[in-house]
């Protein structure tokens, strides 16, 4: 999760990376069940000073065990978009980051993403805002965390290198639609999720593509074919 308890009292800059943990069996109703660790606050020398803050990060164990807080970073300077990779030990006390190694390419990082491993595959899966060549073309110099007319589906087996299997949503404008916010669960050979959806309505439809009038549930049927 994140404070909004930074420094820096705007969107972006005021949150603060941290891990909310608790034992399984606890009572999640006793705040003494509940362990937190140190706050990671915005820091303006990140990405050669284009760092916009991190936030709606994602508990995520890797291969070897190591726990990690995988975020998504608004950094506006570029259409590359990336994720922040935060390392918190086993006791969920500590996190920490290196800036040199911990921002990873991730298509769609600049936008909330989820991730999950899925045992049979051996793969971590993701569903995310993929920004298509042609619409770059059509938006540059905008923020890319507000182009999300395109979802698509994701691989990875290390959570550092990441292929995109399909696309899933698209709409070819950008200003008023837009897939978005998705979660998602595995379902025997299926994935099932749901999106905040910004469509047309009959009507005026959404206010713009984050203001959305939809929530939609979706299928992909045998996801791990893709691969």
């Amino acid at each position: 999760m994140e404070s909004a308890m930074g420094p820096v009292k705007k969107w972006g800059k005021r949150y603060g990376a941290m891990m909310l943990s608790v034992p399984v069996d606890a009572d999640l109703l006793k705040a003494d069940s509940w362990t937190a660790s140190n706050v990671l606050y915005y820091d303006s020398t990140y990405l050669d000073g284009n760092f916009g803050g991190w936030l709606e990060g994602n508990a995520v164990v890797d291969q070897s065990g190591q726990l990690w807080d995988i975020l998504r970073v608004d950094d506006r300077s570029t259409t590359a978009e990336k994720a922040a990779m935060v390392k918190i030990t086993s006791n969920g006390r500590e996190a920490s980051f290196n800036d040199d190694q911990g921002f990873v390419p991730f298509d769609g990082g600049s936008k909330k993403f989820t991730i999950l491993y899925d045992s049979i595959s051996q793969h971590y899966w993701t569903i995310a805002n993929h920004i298509p060549e042609k619409v770059k073309e059509e938006n540059l110099g905008k923020n890319p965390a507000g182009i999300r007319n395109t979802q698509a589906l994701f691989s990875s087996r290390d959570l550092k290198n990441w292929t995109m299997e399909k696309v899933l949503l698209e709409h070819e404008d950008v200003a008023k639609h837009g897939f978005q916010y998705v979660d998602f669960l595995f379902e025997g050979k299926d994935i099932i999720f749901v999106s905040r959806t910004a469509y047309d309505d009959g009507g005026v439809g959404a206010r713009n593509n984050h203001d959305a009038n939809y929530l939609t549930f979706h299928r992909i049927r045998n996801f791990r074919k893709t691969l």
